[in-house]
């Protein structure tokens, strides 16, 4: 069953593409594995005393800094490249589309820390506006089209930190080929980018937290499909888990990949005019103007839209009244699914 089309949404101009300034929402959130049941959002007092983590809205925990700058890790998202470390305890994943329809992702660790993660794999010119979210933040990646980066360094305000210009940050993982073999630590990448950037500071909230949608209805499995790759969310009663390609989407660790919500965004696909090594045109997942939205919380979905009007403001989720879609605190997924592709119910 089709969760439904919306509204058309505006078409992003050359000349913001140009100019690098096309603008994706990053979400926050959290939650355990499979098995553990989803931490309980902050308290009042805990808010004001300035402990819950900004891309997540749970109180901070032992071990975790409310007050630390993000890092952001470009992390490869194809077969060669699995079984990925480190990703359930990233803040925010945010997967988009690449050359020859599959996906890649960015997992962005802001309170939590990961001793290995990876998959590392290259950047590309939506990453800039990505990163532009965060009001500064550590970026690390292996390779990228040269083209690729002005538009991140002018728009990002990111430390940036790469396998190929600083490898002493990074360590080969054996028994996986290249390029899918480059791995470090959050520790490790976001030390290096505070070497550059010692004044980055902590992000700010990115979404709305709080009950659900009145306007919300159940949905237990949630299917979506890129030209050359698939995913399927399925609710576990207190977490979605991942499948993707259909197979359970597994990490080095034997966790699943879950999430707290999914948050999906339809998006125009505009061309960058690149290309990669094998000739396949480079996408760009454009996110300035208005599109469908779908948020999975709680086992349910809250249909709706989203809004960016530029690069300087954040991204909007409302429902079909208007109202502002929150989420549950805990971690959150992003799925950019190319217009005019659907989710839909199983």
């Amino acid at each position: 069953m089709q969760l439904g089309p919306f509204s058309r949404s505006t078409s992003a101009t050359l000349a913001l593409l140009a100019a690098g300034s096309l603008a994706l929402a990053s979400c926050s959130s959290s939650s355990s594995g499979s098995s553990a049941p989803l931490p309980k959002p902050a308290t009042s007092n805990e808010a004001s005393a300035g402990q819950v983590c900004p891309l997540t809205g749970l109180p901070q925990t032992g071990g975790e800094q409310a007050d630390r700058v993000a890092l952001a890790v470009k992390i490869d998202n194809i077969a060669p490249a699995l079984p990925q470390a480190g990703i359930n305890n990233a803040d925010v994943v945010v997967e988009e589309l690449v050359e020859g329809g599959l996906t890649r992702l960015m997992a962005i660790f802001q309170c939590a820390k990961a001793p290995e993660v990876g998959p590392i794999r290259s950047a590309r010119i939506s990453d800039a506006d990505i990163l532009a979210l965060l009001h500064g933040s550590v970026l690390g990646y292996s390779g990228a089209n040269p083209k690729d980066m002005p538009p991140i360094r002018a728009n990002s305000g990111a430390a940036l930190i790469s396998y190929d210009q600083q490898p002493q940050y990074f360590h080969l993982g054996g028994g996986r080929p290249a390029p899918h073999n480059v791995f470090s630590s959050t520790t490790t990448l976001l030390n290096a980018g505070l070497r550059l950037r010692p004044k980055l500071q902590a992000p700010p909230a990115l979404f709305t937290y709080g009950p659900i949608d009145p306007a919300a209805r159940r949905a237990h499995r949630v299917y979506m499909s890129w030209p050359a790759a698939s995913a399927l969310w399925t609710w576990s009663h207190r977490a979605w888990l991942r499948t993707q390609d259909g197979s359970p989407d597994m990490l080095t660790s034997g966790e699943q990949i879950s999430a707290t919500n999914v948050v999906i965004l339809g998006v125009d696909i505009a061309s960058t005019g690149l290309h990669d090594v094998l000739g396949a045109p480079s996408p760009l997942d454009v996110t300035i103007g208005t599109n469908p939205a779908w948020v999975l919380r709680d086992g349910k979905v809250i249909r709706g839209t989203w809004s960016r009007k530029a690069i300087k403001d954040e991204i909007t989720l409302k429902d079909a009244n208007g109202h502002v879609i929150a989420l549950s605190p805990g971690r959150t997924w992003v799925e950019l699914l190319p217009r005019p592709r659907t989710p839909s119910r199983r």
